[in-house]
């Protein structure tokens, strides 16, 4: 991330979804170590993946609106650059 006002908000907004997630993670441990009802531990494992996929939506959207665009306007590194976006979505597809 660069050190920009729009970044440093991107960031912040970053760092407070991973906590929650991470947050969310410790508490399916917890229901798993206290032998929590199965579906509620799948309920609440799945919420957790939810989170985690929105944090790599948010993370990949920044990373065209800045990256990627710079690298198309200065025409520098741009094949690398869509290389990168193919490898990433294939795989989230998985």
């Amino acid at each position: 991330m660069s050190n920009c006002e729009e970044c440093s908000s991107h960031k912040k907004d970053l760092l407070n979804r991973l906590s929650r997630a991470e947050g969310h993670l410790k508490k399916v441990k917890k229901m798993a170590e206290d032998d929590a009802y199965c579906i509620d531990i799948i309920t609440q494992s799945l919420a957790v993946q939810s989170a985690l996929r929105s944090i790599d939506e948010m993370v990949l959207k920044n990373h065209l609106e800045t990256c990627v665009s710079d690298a198309f306007t200065s025409k520098k590194g741009v094949e690398k650059k869509i290389d990168e976006i193919v490898t990433t979505l294939k795989f989230m597809r998985k």
